[in-house]
């Protein structure tokens, strides 16, 4: 009997104010789910700080509210975040969940002086996307704005390299991106579409190989531990 694989959980978080990135996303999601076994969820970051209380919340539903998103970032297999390009790195609010959350306990009692000593994403894949207003709108700084932050969070930054043919791709090696026109209002093209689907394909194959790769790891390792002992045991 072929034995039964649990399906890898990819999380796509996002910031759009106009609709350009939200449409990235939802087609990152399409690409995320034509590799077998891929769930994906949506989180959208909002303008307000996790931590801030929202119309008619009292401080125990902001608690149980930021756990949820704690929750959902730890829990997942993987991450693709992406975030419009302002002043050539990721608008604002998404560094600042991350911030936010990169810290965070259930409940809510942290260090924030140090929060690279926290695991809550460490060996994670992770992918990045974005939209700028203009060709040269500071897309790709803010690609590696958030492949940083990945990094900083010891994550396995992925990425689509290359694309063919390579002197004529406008594709950007280090994730997918849009230019969305100075009102971003200018609806993505099927190619920077694609270019989104590709990404989430590459991330969800890479989040499967690691999740089996690490189960098939543990059951070996598992079985080297019970050998050493069970010999260590009889001599």
């Amino acid at each position: 009997m072929q034995e039964q694989r649990q399906r890898t959980r990819i999380l796509i978080v996002y910031y759009s104010r106009f609709g350009a990135v939200r449409s990235l996303a939802e087609h990152v999601a399409e690409g995320a789910r034509r590799v077998p076994d891929i769930e994906t969820e949506m989180l959208e970051v909002e303008d307000l700080p996790v931590e801030a209380l929202r119309p008619g919340e009292r401080a125990a539903d902001m608690q149980m509210r930021r756990a949820m998103v704690v929750g959902k970032l730890g829990s997942a297999d993987a991450l693709i975040v992406g975030a419009p390009a302002y002043f050539g790195s990721m608008a604002s609010p998404v560094k600042r969940l991350f911030e936010d959350c990169a810290t965070a306990s259930n409940p809510p009692a942290t260090d924030r002086s140090r929060p690279w000593h926290h695991y809550l994403f460490h060996d994670k894949p992770g992918g990045a996307f974005t939209a700028s207003a203009t060709p040269h709108g500071g897309n790709e700084q803010a690609l590696h704005s958030i492949l940083t932050l990945m990094m900083h969070l010891g994550m396995v930054v992925v990425t689509p390299g290359q694309q063919m043919p390579i002197l004529e791709n406008d594709a950007a090696p280090y994730g997918a991106t849009a230019i969305t026109g100075a009102m971003g209002n200018r609806i993505p093209t099927e190619t920077e579409l694609e270019s989104a689907r590709a990404l989430g394909q590459r991330v969800a194959e890479v989040a499967t190989w690691l999740a089996w790769g690490r189960t098939e790891w543990e059951k070996r390792h598992g079985a080297i531990g019970d050998h050493v002992a069970s010999v260590t045991k009889s001599t």
